[in-house]
């Protein structure tokens, strides 16, 4: 009898430790909080044009990504990025003064936000060393008008940081946005892409 009681003992235990360790393989089932810097991140944007695409970098911006585990096993996640309109850079001097006051009128609209509305994704990998894609949803805001964009997401988990790459296309006639063209220099054609890197460090 003990040693009955002794090997369902010892299976119980063996089962226990088991399960501990698949919760420690599927990742943190913890409240996640990270800041996004600029230091190791970039955002770089190209718009066609007739003679040659028009190149720009966002050097400034600022924002954070925040996940809750829920009870059904799925997460709450929320994000919030912001860029500073006026800091858009295309290496022309005369083109940036075009972008602040003619197109973007930073003065009026100094704020470009991305604002995440929807998170399709398994968070389960969420450890260092591990990389995966998630699909996200939210709203784009330039130039005080509001349009959807949805994109995939590559999620890379290092010890000390996470990096979140994507891409997507932006058809700046829905933001209401006057002709970006530049006479005798370039016509402008439709959408925009822009290409980021982002770094985000735990918030302590």
């Amino acid at each position: 009898m003990r040693s009955k009681t002794k090997k369902s003992l010892a299976a119980g235990i063996a089962l226990a430790l088991a399960s501990l360790a698949l919760r420690a393989q599927k990742g943190p089932a913890r409240p996640l909080r990270y800041r996004i810097e600029v230091a190791g991140s970039s955002v770089r944007w190209e718009l066609p044009a007739s003679f040659r695409p028009i190149r720009g970098i966002v050097p400034l911006f600022h924002g954070f990504v925040e996940a809750d585990p829920l009870p059904s096993g799925a997460w709450d996640v929320r994000s919030r990025i912001v860029v500073p309109a006026a800091g858009m850079r295309t290496g022309s001097l005369i083109r940036d003064r075009t972008l602040r006051e003619k197109v973007l009128e930073t003065e009026r609209f100094p704020e470009i936000v991305f604002e995440l509305r929807r998170f399709t994704g398994d968070l389960s990998s969420f450890r260092p060393g591990e990389t995966f894609s998630v699909q996200v949803a939210g709203d784009l805001t330039v130039h005080g008008k509001t349009a959807p964009v949805q994109l995939p997401v590559d999620v890379s988990v290092f010890p000390k940081a996470v990096v979140i790459r994507g891409s997507f296309p932006v058809h700046w006639k829905k933001y209401g946005l006057q002709d970006p063209s530049f006479p005798v220099v370039a016509r402008v054609k439709e959408p925009m892409q822009v290409d980021f890197r982002l770094r985000a460090v735990p918030v302590e």
